[in-house]
């Protein structure tokens, strides 16, 4: 079975509540820093989980493939480096949003970068869960007894952390998403959207405690950490617009880890704006392959599942997922297979907001990034060809 960071996030949730470890946020007292002079904040990072592999140990787990465990640990070590050189970087203007993970020496060593450069402007997020019960992905309509049975089994437990104005905000946000939508969904999405919501109070309430600013419309906002097409990216989806900001927290590769094989030592040569919310990364791996991927910048409950239509003719093509399964053209499973219509490849545009797999299956290709890797082809005109693909539902 090969490594998974989602796993890793479920140790997350279980450490981050280790005696000693306040829960939401922290920093240095707070109570200078509400006193010290209003500062205007220009720009956000937001760091996820960046010490994964170091929360396992640098040993290969058992059933892991060794050498790939060792080329991201290594690369784990080297991204951490290099997220401490940001933060000693990061301008007056600049703040950090980091959610650790585990309490390594390595991660330790992170936050007490972070604290001892940024002081104030370094908020650290520690809030674990909500996690929806597991039973109710038997439920024949999960989504309409949350929302219309108070005496569901584990509701009351799951909203217990949850402000009952809070609570009322995510209802009507369900109820408008299903109007628009099946409701198909995965249960995990709730994880992802009340986790999301209480973390964005969270930082507002440090914000204000800490005498920071900004403004909405104009301010800026970058992700990274681990896995680079998982947690970097699922829990910024929903986070930047329930803090109300209006531009997307753009991903960065550079400072990210993934446990793409194909991607170790891969070079990034463009993260391209296709549009306000699409964005497509391009790479060319260590063996000269051509590799890309589509992402939404963010993604809500409501908004449709959407697909890059990719001309197949001439073009030597494989699609794989994160954990290097085939999706296309011969697919490791029936929940991999992507669909071929009018001579045209239907690539998911990956939402990174777990609501569009399944549990019970290994991966549902809605829900994992999808890898597209090209031979024979330049860079420029794989380019070309993914950029001119049409986007359709």
């Amino acid at each position: 079975m090969p490594f998974r960071p989602w796993i890793v996030l479920l140790l997350f949730i279980a450490v981050s509540h280790a005696p000693g470890r306040p829960d939401s946020v922290c920093a240095e007292d707070t109570s200078a820093a509400s006193s010290a002079e209003r500062q205007r904040i220009d720009k956000l990072y937001f760091l996820f989980h960046p010490c994964c592999w170091q929360t396992l140990g640098e040993k290969p787990p058992v059933g892991q493939d060794p050498e790939l465990w060792t080329a991201c640990y290594k690369w784990e070590r080297r991204a951490n480096e290099d997220q401490k050189q940001l933060i000693s970087r990061m301008k007056p203007n600049e703040a950090l949003i980091l959610f650790p993970i585990g309490s390594t020496t390595a991660m330790r060593e992170l936050e007490e970068h972070a604290v001892n450069t940024l002081g104030r402007r370094a908020v650290i997020v520690r809030r674990g869960g909500p996690n929806p019960p597991r039973a109710w992905e038997q439920l024949a309509s999960p989504f309409e007894r949350f929302l219309n049975d108070p005496d569901l089994e584990g509701r009351a437990d799951f909203l217990k952390d949850v402000p009952t104005e809070i609570q009322e905000e995510l209802a009507e946000e369900i109820r408008e998403a299903l109007q628009v939508q099946s409701g198909a969904w995965n249960i995990s999405v709730l994880n992802v959207m009340y986790h999301s919501r209480l973390c964005a109070m969270d930082i507002q309430n440090e914000f204000g405690k800490r005498n920071l600013h900004l403004d909405p419309a104009t301010v800026r906002s970058e992700a990274f950490g681990e896995g680079f097409e998982q947690c970097a990216m699922t829990w910024k989806q929903m986070l930047v617009p329930y803090l109300g900001l209006h531009r997307p927290a753009e991903n960065i590769f550079e400072l990210s880890v993934s446990a793409a094989p194909f991607l170790v030592d891969a070079r990034l040569h463009e993260r391209g704006e296709l549009s306000d919310n699409l964005r497509l990364f391009l790479w060319e791996g260590v063996d000269g392959r051509k590799i890309a991927m589509y992402a939404r910048a963010s993604c809500r409950l409501s908004d449709p599942q959407i697909y890059a239509d990719l001309k197949l003719a001439g073009l030597s093509l494989e699609v794989r997922e994160v954990h290097n399964k085939q999706c296309w053209p011969e697919a490791d499973g029936a929940e991999l297979e992507l669909r071929v219509e009018n001579g045209c490849l239907k690539v998911p545009i990956f939402n990174g907001i777990r609501r569009d797999f399944d549990w019970r299956a290994i991966v549902e290709t809605d829900e994992e990034a999808c890898y597209l890797i090209a031979e024979d082809i330049s860079l420029a005109d794989f380019r070309q060809r993914l950029v001119s693909a049409r986007i359709s539902r």
